[in-house]
């Protein structure tokens, strides 16, 4: 090959590297550390040159700033050491595409050719990037992407970041958590996310929101990166369309990254998602993965743990092994509404994936299945499944699988869940939400504040249904509805 082939590929090689470089500079608090280093440095400057300043009082200060400015330097060598593995790593793994294995392309890191251009392109990335980019862009410009796919496309790289975490958290000592933790699990499209919202509103959990993104499995370590660059916008509506509002602050459905990370092919099918068994040692893991997103959040008022993860329908038994006291809400609604907006946003889904292949990878990476071009029903029997693929087109499918998941929640984990009536909740938010407050171990006055945000259900036309499947669901909903929350007992979860 000639010179400038060779540039060209080691070219092809540096962008992405490039690329993640500058958003990890953007990212990092590292000019901000500068610039304390040098206001640092400043007063230490004064200080020596003070003649009003007494030695004695200068013997005791110094040392104080010689340690922060240590710190802050350390630090500043650390925020560099991170960019510069981050464009190591994603340098090799493009390169080795082209460049030959890995030892060859590590070897080029070093090469005059590949840093010369690489600061090149960064410089010239940099530039694109303020000019091109405005305020309040989406959140998912090329630099961004780069980003999810270092930090979501690899389980390796998510169990590294996990291990770095625990020995971050660790070093935080926790009060015992004042309560158990508390799950939102339920078919999608069932009220979940209001739940969660109303529930997280009272500033009593801790849990994922959009700002621990990508490095999910990683909450106190991008925390203490992401802190120096923090973005506020105002809430926007979802991608769901459904009037539902979230900004960076909003609670959201991250965990089943951890679940996806160390025990995936357990139940992660081609076409469908299986009951969910973990093995201990994933159990175990996974309390400190809690334990780790309590110590992102705690403060001076120790938190419990809350999620919202649909996912968990196949997990019940595990979590309650996990943690026995766990409350385990499952809402749930009206059948022909809920099939109707679930084969809805199928069809939406299915649309902005095709649009959007970014966006299929995006849900492919949180483990989200619920609909669109990666569709994996829960399996809890064969009644679970399409019988051809065009019957997903079909109301009379999207029932007959409400009924199933439903069917199952009822028959195996009736005494381990508390029901919740969405279609209720939407009628009646202060009397729900009283009832549910000593259900969560929680005052009323702390879920009061969400009344006035809760709106109406949405009312859908239907389809024509099958007697037998509607006769089906008709039965089933009826068997949720007497054993739904108002007949729960207090601090515990439904009884049979």
């Amino acid at each position: 090959m000639t010179p400038w082939t060779d540039w060209g590929l080691q070219a092809l090689a540096c962008l992405p590297g490039a690329v993640v470089f500058v958003e990890l500079f953007r990212a990092l608090p590292l000019m901000a550390n500068l610039k304390y280093l040098q206001a640092t440095t400043q007063k230490v400057m004064r200080v020596v040159r003070s003649p009003h300043t007494s030695d004695h009082w200068k013997e005791k200060i110094l040392p104080h700033y010689a340690g922060a400015i240590l710190a802050a330097s350390l630090l500043n060598l650390l925020y560099l050491a991170i960019m510069a593995a981050g464009f190591a790593l994603a340098f090799i793994l493009v390169g080795m595409w082209f460049l030959g294995g890995f030892a060859a392309t590590a070897a080029l890191l070093l090469e005059p050719s590949v840093q010369i251009i690489a600061a090149a392109l960064g410089a010239l990335y940099a530039v694109l990037r303020v000019k091109l980019t405005p305020e309040g862009e989406g959140d998912y410009h090329l630099g961004s992407r780069l980003l999810h796919h270092l930090a979501l496309d690899s389980r390796l790289v998510r169990k590294a970041a996990f291990d770095l975490d625990c020995s971050l958290a660790a070093r935080r000592k926790l009060p015992t958590p004042p309560g158990p933790p508390v799950y939102v699990a339920g078919l999608a499209r069932a009220g979940t996310t209001i739940l969660l919202e109303a529930i997280y509103a009272s500033g009593r959990f801790a849990t994922l929101t959009y700002r621990d993104m990508p490095f999910i499995t990683a909450p106190n370590l991008w925390n203490s990166i992401s802190a120096g660059r923090r973005q506020y916008a105002e809430a926007k509506e979802r991608a769901h369309k459904d009037r539902l509002l979230v900004n960076y602050d909003s609670p959201e459905a991250f965990e089943e990254i951890f679940w996806m990370t160390f025990d995936r092919d357990a139940y992660v099918r081609e076409h469908h998602l299986s009951p969910h068994k973990p093995p201990r040692e994933v159990l175990v893991n996974y309390r400190r993965y809690v334990h780790n997103i309590i110590a992102k959040d705690s403060g001076k008022t120790p938190l419990r743990y809350l999620a919202k993860n649909n996912n968990n329908l196949l997990r019940i038994a595990s979590l309650k092994r996990a943690f026995p006291e766990a409350i385990i809400l499952v809402p749930f609604r009206n059948p022909l509404d809920h099939a109707k907006s679930l084969m809805a946003q199928h069809q939406r889904f299915l649309k902005t994936h095709q649009e959007d292949p970014f966006s299929l990878k995006y849900m492919n990476w949180l483990g989200h299945h619920e609909f669109g071009a990666n569709l994996k029903p829960f399996r809890f029997n064969n009644d679970a499944m399409p019988r051809c693929p065009e019957e997903i087109a079909e109301f009379s499918y999207w029932v007959r699988y409400w009924s199933c998941v439903y069917e199952n929640v009822l028959n195996d984990h009736a005494q381990d869940i508390v029901l919740f009536d969405y279609d209720r909740f939407c009628r009646q938010p202060a009397a729900c939400l009283e009832e549910l407050a000593p259900i969560l171990q929680l005052d009323k006055e702390q879920l009061e504040p969400f009344f006035s945000k809760v709106q109406s259900s949405t009312r859908h036309d239907h389809p024509e249904v099958g007697p037998t499947a509607l006769a089906w669901a008709q039965r089933v909903h009826q068997a949720l509805r007497h054993r739904a929350m108002a007949d729960a007992p207090a601090q515990g979860p439904a009884r049979q």
